[in-house]
């Protein structure tokens, strides 16, 4: 085909022309796998050179079949798949962070205790789904003792069927046009010259960035480096001989004043330490939660195992309630540990208590933050909503809301919620219920199905408990 054709702007028969040409050079079988979006990825790869393109899609398809990509445990709505990393203002599933759940293995969270912490976190101007890197806050030594080449590679390849098989296809509808590529921000806030530097995981780095352009050609519409020191430049001359011509057109380093990221993402969907006005208040560590920058908790996979309370939720009884009290000590409220048995609350929903809990006394902890974990076996997800009353009154108007309604799915893996509760003496109530039909993207379950019980699981504490329990460092909220 002409080389004169613009690979960015073709027209419907030039497009169609370049998909023709590829598809005459490949067999049956690799013709049948591939949409002509794939086929017009990998034209544009090797910029419509019809020769160069096949060999690159038949090592493509070899490769998918060889590893069995197509079997990965992508999360999508219609299974209970665990997200690969964080996730903010989507529908196909709901915003979540990596926790330790069944489905999450050792190795992703040694990976995400060392990475600086990755958010698909809303839209472009265009619909397309944005990815945000705090690539800066990296514990770059660490990552090859954690991780090896071809474990960070399987990572990689995990995040990005994701955002193939998952948000892609949302972001398509929501545009109604086909979505194929996402925006990328890499943050490099906070990172050295000996990050910059540390050979071994450079080299992982190049092998990753040579698989994703070989496996997913055409995948990054534009990539942002923001925060880029000095130091970066002398990395980034060596980083730009690893990638191809194309992509590396893509690619804009900015400093500090990267003020340019509101012509690409809406300042509602950019956060606030981009130069946007977004915080994702609702989710523990913002928008893009950070363990080096320890922005959230940490918890092990054993503060999930045994949660304090078990209870039984349908679609017929899809209601349950947690109430405990507050009071003023210090600079922040105190909740029980356990509810109060038989409370009739302000909302007019029967509570019952958990089975195997009973009252018990609270005691003082100098805190305002209360975190809630939980988890469920099954189901569609769960809506949480948290108010506040003062003590005495059977007042509405006197009640505040903590936590507004937000559905999570807590049966991919459990949830961790955070809430400030006001410093005066009160209680705290807690609701979840099953997820109505038109709430969340899960397929409704069958009629035999709706009649088995969810089981949840949830344990609520104040900060101090939950880092005393499991050894944590206090939470740096900025």
């Amino acid at each position: 085909m002409s080389a004169t054709v613009d690979v960015d702007n073709p027209t419907p028969s030039q497009r169609a022309a370049a998909i023709e040409q590829l598809r005459d050079k490949l067999s049956d079988e690799v013709n049948s796998y591939c949409s002509d979006l794939d086929i017009w990825r990998f034209s544009v790869a090797r910029q419509l050179d019809t020769e160069k393109a096949a060999v690159m899609i038949n090592a493509w398809y070899e490769w998918r079949k060889q590893a069995n990509v197509d079997d990965l445990a992508v999360a999508q709505p219609d299974n209970e798949n665990p997200v690969p990393c964080a996730v903010r203002g989507y529908g196909a599933v709901a915003d979540a962070n990596v926790t330790a759940g069944i489905g999450v293995d050792d190795a992703q969270l040694r990976l995400t205790r060392t990475l600086g912490g990755g958010c698909w976190h809303k839209r472009d101007r265009d619909g397309r789904p944005v990815y945000i890197e705090r690539a800066g806050r990296h514990i770059i030594k660490d990552i090859p003792k954690t991780s090896s080449t071809s474990g960070l590679i399987e990572f990689h390849v995990l995040l990005q069927e994701f955002l193939t098989r998952t948000l892609l296809p949302e972001c398509s509808q929501l545009a109604e046009e086909t979505v194929w590529q996402q925006v990328v921000v890499i943050d490099l806030a906070g990172v050295s010259l000996v990050a910059l530097s540390h050979i071994p995981a450079l080299n992982m780095l190049r092998e990753m960035l040579a698989r994703d352009q070989m496996l997913y050609p055409e995948r990054m519409y534009r990539t942002y480096v923001v925060n880029a020191p000095p130091v970066f430049i002398t990395a980034w001359k060596m980083i730009r001989s690893w990638l191809d011509p194309r992509v590396i057109s893509k690619i804009q380093i900015l400093g500090k004043d990267h003020a340019e990221l509101l012509d690409q993402i809406p300042a509602h969907n950019l956060p606030s330490f981009l130069g946007g006005s977004c915080k994702c208040s609702h989710m523990p560590g913002g928008c893009v939660p950070s363990v080096p920058l320890g922005n959230y908790p940490d918890l092990p996979r054993s503060a999930y195992a045994h949660l304090r309370h078990q209870v039984q939720i349908s679609y017929t009884e899809p209601r349950h309630s947690f109430v405990c009290e507050t009071m003023p000590v210090g600079n922040g409220p105190t909740p029980m540990s356990s509810p109060l048995m038989g409370y009739a609350g302000w909302l007019g929903i029967k509570r019952d208590s958990p089975r195997n809990s009973a009252p018990t006394s609270p005691t003082p902890m100098r805190t305002q933050h209360v975190f809630v974990r939980f988890s469920t076996d099954r189901g569609r997800g769960v809506v949480v909503e948290v108010l506040w009353q003062p003590l005495g009154s059977d007042s509405l108007d006197d009640g505040t809301l903590v936590y507004p309604e937000a559905l999570f799915e807590p049966q991919r893996a459990p949830v961790l919620l955070e809430l400030e509760a006001p410093n005066r003496a009160g209680q705290l109530v807690v609701n979840w219920r099953v997820a109505n039909f038109d709430e969340g993207q899960a397929p409704f379950p069958r009629p035999e199905e709706a009649q088995i019980p969810i089981q949840l699981e949830y344990s609520v504490d104040t900060e101090d408990e939950l880092l005393t329990a499991f050894s944590l460092p206090p939470i740096k909220r900025s």
